[in-house]
């Protein structure tokens, strides 16, 4: 089960819907080899060579899907609310980043907004920090001087 109901592989978008959501339709979905898009449908096919047969077709239930983890991808969390010494017990994926971001800064009136599915079910990853008694919260922050050196053209 994917996400967002598009399998590896199988680019798909919303530049032109309805044509684009279907497998192979999406905007970067074309002949030319060096783009990104076309890249990873390549990889999708080396993983999983029944895909090659019908790229445009249904999944194959036996090639990887997103219902299995990747490898391990250590972070670290740099930030004064970043608890010191501790280690998160979570699983995060890369969508968790902006999940963290999205849940910090697009909340409104406790209405949580996504850009994808993808990123709506991943770990904001919060348990990391504290937001309410970081070291240093109140610190203040002072003005640069200016350059000693005019370097001005």
């Amino acid at each position: 089960m994917t996400p967002d109901e598009i399998a590896p592989g199988q680019c798909a978008d919303l530049s032109n819907s309805p044509a684009s959501e279907l497998p192979g339709g999406g905007a970067e979905c074309s002949s030319n080899f060096l783009s990104a898009i076309d890249t990873s449908v390549a990889n999708a096919e080396l993983l999983c060579p029944a895909l090659a047969f019908d790229p445009t077709g249904p999944y194959p239930s036996q090639c990887a899907n997103f219902n299995q983890l990747g490898p391990r991808l250590p972070f670290i969390a740099v930030s004064p609310f970043s608890k010191p010494g501790y280690v998160s017990h979570s699983i995060g994926d890369h969508a968790s980043l902006l999940a963290l971001i999205e849940h910090r800064f697009l909340t409104i009136n406790d209405v949580r907004l996504h850009l994808t599915k993808r990123d709506q079910f991943a770990d904001p990853l919060e348990d990391m920090f504290d937001f309410n008694h970081a070291p240093s919260l109140n610190t203040p922050v002072g003005e640069a001087a200016p350059p000693t050196v005019d370097c001005t053209p």
